[in-house]
């Protein structure tokens, strides 16, 4: 073998063990964030208002959802958007998937109670195990920023539907600026992981991340919410609720502790006045079609 060879085969062998240490990576995150979300889930969507809710009423509209849809729903978590699909797609078929173990244990139980029937299963986003074109309408809220790969999972949303299907993706957008001390107070806080790969916070990153997969027609729209938080524990309890846990339990106890006090200042700054904790959130919804 002459050097030329040699060294195409090293580089090849480099490239192999790049590979497998990034899935093994990626398999180690994801076992993580569903770790997080297994503590997480008991309380998830169920303080400060169930604002997941609200939101996915408005990404089923923006889908536009028919009776007789075979409509997946990914990174399903307590079930905020299988609720109003159910509604829309009458004798449609109805899936459900999380990487969360105590996700799907907790939302399987809601469609029972609610008399929804929906097949609610653990299942990576990122290695879908359904047949090309099993669905006609694929939609994920707020769960491609967690994806370690996340264009390889929209194009697996492509292949599991049909031919002349849609997509639903969203994502959270521009932050209330009242509550820009969050972010200040978090900026210096160094932990080992954060769930939170890459916001697509920007309509742009929304519709390349489509595009690139192979969608045509693809559309955001932002929408609003506001929530009200009853006071300083309320606000506590919430931020334990959902992907920020993971940060939070990282830290140690009396990083903790400072950080709970620093916030409680701020939050006693912004009731002073005798107003409620308000808080706008922002999403951004982006639909587009596989074409035919």
């Amino acid at each position: 073998m002459d050097e030329y060879d040699a060294s195409a085969v090293r580089h090849g062998r480099g490239q192999r063990r790049a590979k497998l240490s990034r899935v093994a990576d990626d398999a180690e995150l994801k076992s993580w964030v569903a770790g997080v979300f297994d503590r997480a889930a008991p309380s998830y969507d169920e303080v400060a208002g169930a604002y997941h809710e609200e939101f996915a009423v408005r990404l089923v509209d923006a889908v536009g959802l028919h009776d007789g849809d075979a409509v997946l729903d990914v990174a399903c978590g307590r079930g905020a958007v299988l609720v109003p699909a159910a509604a829309r797609i009458g004798s449609g078929r109805l899936v459900g998937i999380d990487l969360s173990t105590e996700m799907v244990r907790l939302t399987t139980a809601r469609m029972l109670m609610l008399g929804i029937d929906a097949d609610v299963r653990v299942m990576d986003a990122e290695s879908l195990e359904f047949e090309d074109g099993s669905f006609t309408a694929v939609l994920c809220a707020f769960g491609v920023f967690f994806l370690p790969e996340p264009e390889a999972a929209v194009a697996g949303f492509r292949r599991v539907l049909a031919p002349g299907g849609r997509i639903g993706l969203s994502t959270w957008g521009v932050e209330d600026e009242r509550w820009a001390w969050e972010d200040e107070l978090l900026a210096g806080v160094a932990v080992e992981r954060r769930a939170v790969r890459r916001p697509f916070d920007q309509p742009d990153d929304l519709i390349t991340l489509l595009g690139g997969a192979g969608f045509t027609d693809a559309t955001v729209r932002r929408e609003h919410h506001e929530v009200v938080i009853a006071d300083e524990a309320e606000w506590w309890a919430w931020k334990w609720s959902y992907s920020l846990r993971g940060v939070l339990e990282q830290l140690p106890p009396e990083r903790l502790t400072r950080l709970r006090e620093d916030a409680a200042e701020r939050i006693a700054d912004m009731t002073a006045t005798g107003e409620p904790l308000r808080l706008r959130l922002e999403a951004l919804i982006a639909t587009a079609v596989r074409p035919q």
